[in-house]
């Protein structure tokens, strides 16, 4: 058997906790900090806390460029394209969002009773 010496054996599972369930899984990134809380929630308070997020990730880039170009040291400009970054995946995001429930939306509303 040839041995690969280039590539170390990295067991990239081994950070996992196997303990905790899937639906423990925390979505604070998405403005939820556990999927036990929104059972109580309905679907428009969960999106429109999504929205708020999505817009506060889209208004950070536009701050941190106007404190950088303003001289502030604190702001690199590594910042501003990380924040860009973020600011896109929160775009990509609720566009897909969007189109899903208008497809899930258009597959309902074709249901015959």
């Amino acid at each position: 058997m040839i041995e690969n010496k280039i590539v170390p054996n990295i067991n990239i599972f081994s950070n996992i906790n196997s303990s905790m369930p899937i639906d423990d899984f925390s979505m604070k990134g998405f403005g939820v900090s556990s999927l036990n809380e929104t059972e109580g929630s309905d679907f428009k308070t969960v999106l429109s806390g999504l929205v708020g997020k999505i817009n506060n990730e889209i208004d950070k880039p536009d701050q941190l460029l106007t404190r950088q170009m303003m001289g502030d040291s604190e702001v690199d400009i590594h910042d501003v394209t990380t924040a860009i970054a973020k600011a896109d995946i929160g775009i990509t995001l609720a566009t897909q969002i969007t189109s899903k429930v208008v497809n899930a939306y258009s597959a309902v509303m074709n249901i015959s009773i």
